[in-house]
């Protein structure tokens, strides 16, 4: 069956018997499964989704009572869905149980999307680099302001267990401060292990604020379909608004020890600076050790 977007539909007063309950607040990208209730004399299917009706025109092979999987793409100019599959028989989904850590995760996502939290790990600490200017040291501080993020608090359970992670060093995440909030962090996790990417932002040092997003890809090499077999590629992007430079943006990726950079700025006087001094950079990384693939400037036009 083909794919296609399901646009201009209407939503229609609910029946009765629903109830009610506030009606579902339908959030962009998630699926969502909706029951053919009826059909008008137009041809047009009444269908069901949580507490609300939604007027579409769907294809002929569609019948009452059909359970259909859609994605909710928008309200703007009316509510918009794409058509992914016909879903399971409704009576085998009646009788789906969710465990109960499945409704706790579900929960805290929920109070997540009500307190309006980012799918990234907010720096609650004062500025991280004091010194940015020493490299060893700032390389250090980054890497910690991930792991101490309380994205991995589990792991770094299982490992205090087995006598492999510090208790002082547990006691500093923030699962263990006081007025923890395990929605705020729940919901980056599942972020994390979803797509694979951490998101962080804070002050990077005294008055300076960053973002910085980094994602770890897997491409399969075609020799083995085995976790072992796969290339890891590290893409890492930091944003800085800078007082003199305004906007900078570095993409850093990472494959097999080597390091392409690309740099960027929303004005032209740093894009000409770093033009200027991209020789230099490529002389210290490489006195440094560090194998480079590529080193450019992206035009911000």
């Amino acid at each position: 069956m083909p794919i296609n977007p399901i646009g201009a539909i209407n939503p229609l007063i609910a029946p009765a018997g629903i109830g009610q309950s506030s009606q579902l607040a339908l959030k962009l990208g998630v699926e969502y499964l909706g029951k053919i209730i009826a059909f008008d004399s137009a041809g047009t299917a009444e269908v069901q989704i949580g507490d609300q009706v939604f007027g579409m025109k769907l294809d002929s092979q569609f019948t009452l009572g059909d359970v259909l999987h859609f994605r909710f793409l928008g309200n703007n100019p009316n509510p918009t869905f794409l058509l992914l599959s016909a879903g399971a028989n409704q009576a085998v989904l009646e009788n789906v149980i969710l465990s109960g850590t499945s409704l706790l995760i579900a929960q805290l996502q929920d109070e997540a999307l009500l307190q309006g939290q980012l799918s990234k790990a907010e720096s609650l600490l004062p500025p991280l680099l004091q010194h940015p200017e020493n490299a060893q040291i700032t390389a250090a501080q980054l890497q910690n302001a991930i792991i101490m993020s309380g994205l991995f608090y589990e792991s770094h359970l299982a490992n205090f267990a087995k006598g492999k992670w510090p208790l002082n060093a547990l006691k500093k995440e923030p699962q263990n401060r006081p007025n923890f909030n395990a929605s705020q962090v729940v919901n980056k996790q599942l972020d994390a292990l979803e797509n694979q990417t951490i998101r962080w932002s804070g002050t990077i040092w005294p008055g300076q604020h960053m973002d910085w997003q980094v994602t770890c890809e897997q491409e399969q090499s075609p020799q083995s379909s085995s976790h072992e077999g796969a290339d890891q590629t590290i893409v890492s992007v930091i944003e800085l608004e800078l007082p003199k430079l305004g906007k900078v943006q570095a993409h850093l990726t990472l494959r097999a020890n080597t390091l392409s950079v690309q740099l960027k700025a929303d004005k032209s006087q740093t894009e000409t600076l770093f033009k200027q001094e991209i020789s230099e950079l490529k002389n210290t990384l490489n006195a440094n050790g560090q194998e480079l693939k590529a080193l450019e400037v992206i035009s911000h036009g």
